[in-house]
């Protein structure tokens, strides 16, 4: 599979702490609807891009991201959507969101950074941010769309990962893959960076009380996946590396805002 990534916009509904977009940037104009199919049918007509990954900032937030669903539907992309899924939570845009593309074809990725809402909403700064994402995902996996949690680890909440693991069992169905991922800390302010940084060997017991959990509920028959990406190995015991995923290839093509 060839992908493009495609940075929609930088404008967002919710305020994470370590986001990687710069107040500068989030002041950017979305891309220009034709702008981005010219660039997606370029890069599809000279680099083979079969997928896209639409990002942000928040991609739901697109103006034109009906429209644009559609052209990549019609032009057989695959998609996956990097969102908070709040918007899902209203039945309004869902139904505009499913009529514009093939759910078969869809994957949308979303981080949930802690099992308690208070903590969650701490980092993104969102109140009820934590209710309407759950309500999202549930409507997207009700809908057929295939479904990521992303858990951002950091030190705020590496000594809970066998719980959220838990919680994201009993909160949704095992089509609900998890994915478990360090942060970007390239978005970080020295004022959080102490509060948030992982020393990833001190990680490994809370890393293998996880895996622990999830292989035995897959010995008990659950089909559900979990892996981890940006981490390095020392984060866990040789037996947990299959888990861990290789770094992916780089992307054929990026589009994002300009000032």
């Amino acid at each position: 599979m060839t992908t493009a990534y495609l940075a929609l916009g930088y404008a967002c509904n919710q305020k994470c702490l370590f986001c990687p977009c710069s107040k500068e940037e989030a002041s950017f104009p979305p891309v220009e609807y034709g702008k981005l199919k010219e660039s997606v049918l370029e890069m599809k007509e000279h680099s083979g891009v079969d997928s896209v990954v639409l990002s942000g900032g928040e991609p739901t937030l697109y103006p034109e991201l009906a429209g644009f669903l559609s052209f990549l539907t019609e032009n057989g992309l695959k998609i996956t959507v990097l969102s908070n899924a709040e918007r899902f939570a209203d039945r309004t845009f869902l139904t505009a969101f499913l009529a514009s593309c093939d759910p078969c074809q869809v994957n949308v990725i979303t981080t949930i950074h802690s099992h308690r809402a208070e903590e969650h909403e701490g980092v993104n700064q969102t109140k009820g941010s934590f209710d309407r994402t759950i309500a999202g995902l549930r409507n997207l996996l009700a809908a057929g769309i295939a479904v990521t949690v992303k858990h951002c680890v950091t030190k705020l909440n590496e000594r809970d990962l066998r719980e959220f693991y838990r919680f994201v069992c009993r909160t949704f169905d095992e089509r609900a893959d998890i994915q478990l991922c360090s942060i970007d800390y390239c978005g970080l302010t020295e004022e959080n960076k102490d509060s948030q940084m992982v020393v990833f060997p001190e990680l490994a017991p809370y890393m293998e009380e996880m895996f622990d959990a999830y292989l035995a509920d897959r010995e008990a028959g659950s089909r559900r996946h979990l892996y981890c990406i940006n981490f390095p190995l020392c984060s866990a015991d040789p037996y947990y590396w299959d888990y861990f995923k290789q770094k992916a290839s780089p992307y054929a093509g990026y589009t994002s805002p300009e000032a």
